[in-house]
């Protein structure tokens, strides 16, 4: 993303100040902002999405400088809840699931270390400011705890959510073999997405009956290394 980031800053240089600047202060900032605010009432996750819609505009603005794949990158986000362009209905979930498990036979490398790092980071709860990871609160640190939005707990509510709805569905054990299926696929080296890859799986194979957004977070380890409206 940061790399992609550096793509748009170059275009911009070239763009119209005045579209520039309407998309990072001003009046039509203060109408998105408001309206985030309505869906979001922790501080920091509404600064964080201002932001990114701020990034996606000014991509839309210079889109047709950019590759493909990287206004895709930019516009990610948002790309299923506000589809943009070149959107594509999402495939049939049996299609997606097919095309997840195949991508996860072929995950290597440093997109595999990038779904490690993003799995961990959705699975460790925030530390207080200052605690270092054995638990010790740093020398000389403000003993200040950790506020604002939490993904961790967010990962954990929507995969309690799925489980309960695949239960009170009866649908349990295409659930579970859904899930083992995505495990078997997932490489087995110690980087700690075995699990994740099960979650991901599942999340799809309930996708009908789930709010997207539960969706896209359990899938989100993966998200920028196969995206999910990418899956086929």
């Amino acid at each position: 993303m940061s790399a992609v980031e550096e793509v748009l800053d170059g275009l911009l240089g070239g763009a119209d100040q005045a579209m520039v600047n309407a998309f990072t202060t001003g009046f039509r900032v203060a109408q998105i902002k408001t309206a985030i605010d309505k869906s979001l009432s922790d501080p920091l996750a509404a600064a964080a999405a201002l932001e990114s819609a701020q990034v996606v505009a000014l991509g839309i603005l210079v889109r047709e400088a950019m590759q493909p794949a990287q206004f895709e990158t930019i516009y990610r986000p948002f790309a299923t809840i506000l589809p943009g362009p070149g959107f594509r209905p999402a495939a049939p979930i049996d299609q997606q699931i097919a095309g997840f498990l195949r991508r996860l036979k072929t995950l290597s490398g440093d997109p595999e270390k990038e779904v490690s790092e993003v799995a961990k980071a959705l699975s460790e709860k925030p530390r207080p400011a200052g605690m270092s990871a054995a638990g010790t609160q740093a020398v000389g640190a403000v003993p200040v705890m950790a506020t604002g939005f939490d993904p961790a707990t967010n990962y954990s509510s929507a995969w309690k959510q799925v489980i309960a709805t695949a239960n009170q569905m009866g649908r349990t054990i295409a659930f579970r073999a859904t899930q083992d299926s995505a495990e078997q696929a997932a490489p087995h080296d110690g980087l700690g997405i075995v699990g994740f890859a099960g979650v991901a799986a599942g999340a799809i194979f309930m996708r009908d009956v789930l709010p997207i957004e539960k969706v896209l977070i359990l899938y989100e380890p993966f998200a920028s290394v196969f995206p999910y409206e990418s899956l086929a």
